[in-house]
């Protein structure tokens, strides 16, 4: 009975044929997934973004909520700027898009603070001096002295 030979017909080249008979009907693998046929996803998280602009305009910085940077622009008028003064302005305007969204920080823990009931008071006292988080206010004083002293003689 070893001895016997293979069948004429045997197919060496199949090696899955044996689970042909698990294949889906062709019609119920099509709609299984029909259900999600124009589904969109409409949670999906548009994160916060905080953007400075230099006044002439040549250097905008984007970050996200924790200060990260996201994006820098840059203006065509940057090509008459050396390398070191454009570095530093993209590391001034940075500073302030992360200023920005620190504050953003700032306002958006005292706001949960304060649904929890705590004191305003206390709340801005150790965001300020524990977290060192500037207020809006502080962040708009700074990129105010910033842009004044920075920016003073340029006039276009």
């Amino acid at each position: 009975m070893t001895d016997d030979p293979l069948p004429a017909d045997f197919d060496d080249d199949d090696d899955l044929s044996a689970l042909s008979f698990y294949a889906p009907d062709a019609e119920l693998a099509a709609s299984d997934l029909d259900a999600l046929e124009g589904y969109e996803d409409d949670d999906e998280v548009v994160p916060t973004m905080f953007t400075v602009t230099n006044p002439p305009g040549t250097v905008t910085v984007s970050t996200f909520m924790d200060g990260s940077v996201r994006r820098i622009d840059l203006s065509q008028e940057v090509i008459s700027m050396t390398e070191a003064d454009l570095a530093d302005e993209i590391v001034v305007i940075a500073r302030l898009a992360t200023q920005d969204a620190r504050a953003a920080q700032y306002v958006h823990v005292l706001d949960g603070m304060r649904q929890q009931g705590h004191d305003d008071v206390a709340t801005r006292d150790f965001l300020s001096r524990d977290l060192d988080l500037p207020s809006p206010e502080d962040a708009s004083a700074a990129r105010a002295r910033v842009f004044a002293t920075r920016y003073a003689g340029d006039h276009e």
